[in-house]
């Protein structure tokens, strides 16, 4: 038999969590259709012919939680995710995006992308070109670019629901006349390859101006209605984010879980909140034995499988949003934004926030260090904590973090860990099944962090040099485990009939860095972005033909969106 592609002699992991064999998988029309487990025993006719001796096949990668709605308008391709083994990602997360969305509405949808997930408003302006104004207009967009990966794209809520109450979006919830129309905008969507829907319900995350976002005013009966859509259409997934506090749920929060499982008659519900906190150990613990029910039914809690470090910007301060202070400083002009740091009653509201009560980068900051500075004179105290530059010079850490980011006209960058510190916690949790692995933002917060890598760094540091997992397991929980967990049954194993999308790589030499060594500036409008480089990832195929190759775009676009099921 003749096949479009062949790979021979390498270590298969089948995405499964059974054992590693030696042995051969053929590819024809985009779909695997023989593997052996001897090689050589599928001959050598085949359009293309891979040896892979010394080298592992595995299923590729699916990433639960990205934000490339923007970055799709002028990079299909995805290489930040496509260099390090995904093949599937999973967009339109945290209820927030760029469709649908009418001309008069998309500064302030760039807007509060720019708060939230840290996309540059000028990369935005520059880059998306905006042909739609609908989700079905933006999905044929994207797919007429080409797309080098599959995306499965969430509807976000808040422009679903801006398109519909316009300026009122942010201020109250829809009436039972408006919500039947949002309701009718999400079934179109569906019906035209959406695949579900994504919300922010956390007060802790804002929009423009410090605003709450659009999702936040939708009431039980709007959720209810939305939900109701995919139990009606028998597909789709919802993405939501109910845990304000992080690991530590209310039972008001859980009973959201409650409302979207049963009104969307069982469908996926995802979640974010599986973090380990330094202020309470046992909190994913005990949010897992409660959650424990909800989870049996279809409600999967997300986490990274990194330590969560974030460089904090005094541009835009998102990782301190959650202090109502720092919300007066977003999207503000920079003579603004001095002008509100240099404000002695501002920072003491600033200060009695943060002693409010645990908050995401609250406890981090003062061991946060010194990373980018502007400043010559303050070059002596890179590297150095806030504390021990507080302590240099006799003052109130806070202060003193504050006065240094003025001196620098604001372009100071600190380097924080906010969750996931513990290294021995982290190593438990990410083998755990009870935990969705995906929570690494690909696309979103491109200058202040880069997580997209998450597959070398677990197959690098957790599988090879940590042997905190084993090889197949580490693969299981990234392939197979997230494709059936989010209903997509064509991929994530090497099996017979299932899509030909696989990483081949060294496992001797596989890996990425965390935090991440390269500062590029290839964005539209010469925007930022932190990217770690992967080392032994030799190739990555989308339905069978090779996207990535030792580093680099083949030009192929294979992807396609993926529809709900």
């Amino acid at each position: 038999m003749a096949y479009d592609l062949l790979i021979k002699g390498g270590t298969v992991v089948d995405g499964t969590g059974e054992p590693k064999f030696t042995g051969d998988v053929a590819v024809t029309d985009g779909k695997i259709v023989e593997i052996s487990r001897q090689s050589g025993t599928l001959g050598t006719d085949a359009k293309r012919v891979i040896d892979a001796d010394g080298l592992v096949i595995a299923p590729g990668v699916v990433d639960v939680h990205t934000h490339y709605d923007a970055q799709l308008c002028w990079d299909g391709a995805l290489e930040s995710s496509a260099s390090h083994g995904t093949t599937t990602v999973i967009q339109g997360n945290c209820g927030i995006g760029v469709a649908p969305c009418r001309p008069k509405d998309r500064d302030i949808s760039m807007h509060d992308l720019v708060v939230l997930e840290g996309i540059s408003f000028e990369t935005m302006k520059a880059g998306i070109g905006w042909e739609f104004e609908t989700f079905p207009q933006y999905l044929d967009f994207v797919r007429r670019r080409g797309l080098g990966i599959s995306v499965a794209a969430f509807v976000p809520l808040g422009p679903l629901r801006r398109w519909e109450l316009g300026d009122d979006a942010n201020k109250r919830a829809a009436t039972p006349e408006e919500t039947t129309r949002i309701a009718a905008n999400l079934r179109e969507a569906i019906k035209a390859g959406a695949f579900g829907f994504s919300s922010t319900m956390t007060k802790r995350q804002t929009g423009f101006q410090g605003k709450p976002l659009p999702t936040q005013l939708a009431d039980s009966a709007e959720l209810k209605t939305y939900a109701g859509v995919l139990k009606e259409l028998g597909r789709g997934a919802i993405q939501a984010n109910v845990i304000e506090s992080l690991a530590r749920p209310t039972e008001e929060e859980l009973a959201k879980l409650d409302l979207l499982l049963d009104a969307s008659g069982g469908r996926t519900v995802t979640y974010s909140g599986a973090f380990y906190r330094a202020d309470y150990p046992e909190a994913i613990e005990d949010m897992l034995r409660r959650c424990e029910r909800l989870r049996a039914r279809g409600a999967l809690p997300q986490t990274t499988i990194m330590p969560m470090t974030i460089e904090l910007d005094f541009r835009n301060a998102m990782a301190l949003s959650d202090v109502d202070a720092f919300k007066e400083t977003l999207n503000r002009t920079l003579e603004e934004q001095k002008r509100v740091y240099a404000d002695r009653a501002w920072r003491e509201r600033a200060k009695a926030g943060l002693r409010s009560g645990p908050k995401l980068f609250g406890t981090a900051w003062p061991q946060a260090i010194v990373l980018r500075v502007k400043n010559p004179k303050s070059e002596p105290l890179l590297k150095k904590t806030v504390t021990e530059v507080a302590a240099m010079r006799g003052g109130d850490p806070f202060d003193v973090m504050i006065d240094l980011a003025l001196e620098n006209d604001l372009e100071l960058k600190l380097l924080g860990s906010h969750a996931n510190n513990d290294h021995a916690k982290l190593g438990q949790h990410i083998k755990d099944p009870r935990i969705l692995v995906g929570l690494h933002d690909g696309g979103a917060h491109v200058d202040q962090m880069f997580q997209a890598g998450f597959p070398t760094y677990m197959l690098g540091h957790w599988v090879r040099d940590e042997k905190v997992i084993d090889l197949e397991y580490a693969v299981k929980r990234m392939t197979s485990e997230p494709a059936d967990n989010m209903r997509l049954a064509d991929r994530g194993r090497i099996a017979a009939g299932k899509r030909a999308d696989l990483m081949l790589f060294d496992s001797a030499r596989i890996g990425s860095v965390q935090p991440p060594e390269l500062q590029l500036h290839d964005l539209p409008a010469g925007g930022t972005r932190l990217y770690a480089k992967p080392s032994g990832v030799e190739m990555v195929f989308v339905a069978g033909q090779a996207v990535m190759e030792r580093g680099k775009h083949t030009g192929a676009m294979p992807g396609s969106i993926v529809q709900a099921t």
